[in-house]
């Protein structure tokens, strides 16, 4: 899943940037992008302190405070976020890449020049992304390494844990307590939804409507798998997915 914020205090510019952009990912197949809006500098420092980004399409000229500004406090808060500016101003340009900025866009908008600079940022994210964790994990006479990538939920059971992977179903000895702990490099897609459950966020296709007003997951690749969430959990989840 690729996180990308959008930040421009014009809203038909932002709803343009948004849209061409939407259109791209299309295009790539990559079903998994999020977008999320910013109007103003506050905004944007708001959504910072609630999430994290793989990239943020900045304009220089905010109104309340300058783009340039808010990149210096995302270099220092994560310096991983990738950031492209959106200026209607060339001379900006220079500047720009004294930021670290991945790219810089030109209003109005090009969406041959918006490819170029979304190819810059996934070859950047490719070139940056942590290796995932893995796990060696019984398979009858032998032990199987898996990645926490493909693990898709946690279930607990009697003395241990079923470990579902897109391919396979491990046992596992150690409870779920334990697999959250293992499961802490891999960031906030991890999640104890239930008591009984781990889910990885990237895998859920959809929160549907549980009894008791309740919501619960559904996951990709399991049809008939529906994991309830936890009252105390649904805010971290529906954050998660920022609705």
């Amino acid at each position: 899943m690729i996180r990308l914020l959008i930040a421009d205090d014009e809203r038909p510019a932002r709803s343009e940037l948004c849209f061409l952009l939407e259109k791209i990912f299309r295009e790539k197949q990559c079903a998994d992008a999020l977008f999320y809006e910013a109007g103003s500098g506050a905004q944007v420092l708001e959504l910072l302190d609630k999430h994290s980004f793989d990239a943020c399409f900045l304009d220089i000229e905010m109104g309340d405070i300058k783009g340039t500004e808010i990149a210096e406090r995302i270099r220092n808060k994560n310096a991983d976020t990738a950031i492209i500016f959106v200026t209607a101003y060339e001379n900006y340009a220079i500047n720009a890449f004294d930021l670290d900025a991945v790219d810089y866009v030109m209003k109005p908008f090009d969406e041959t020049r918006l490819k170029k600079a979304i190819d810059k940022l996934m070859q950047r994210k490719l070139a940056t992304q942590k290796q995932s964790v893995a796990f060696a994990l019984p398979a009858g006479d032998h032990m199987e390494v898996i990645n926490a990538d493909n693990i898709s939920y946690i279930e607990a059971i009697h003395k241990g844990s079923k470990v579902h992977s897109r391919h396979q179903t491990y046992y596992s000895n150690e409870p779920l307590i334990e697999w959250e702990k293992k499961l802490e490099p891999e960031g906030k897609k991890f999640v104890r939804i239930h008591k009984s459950f781990i889910v990885n966020l990237d895998d859920c296709k959809a929160l549907v409507p549980d009894y008791n007003n309740g919501y619960a997951c559904k996951l990709k690749d399991y049809e008939d798998v529906v994991i309830p969430i936890s009252r105390n959990m649904i805010h971290e989840v529906r954050s998660y997915f920022c609705i």
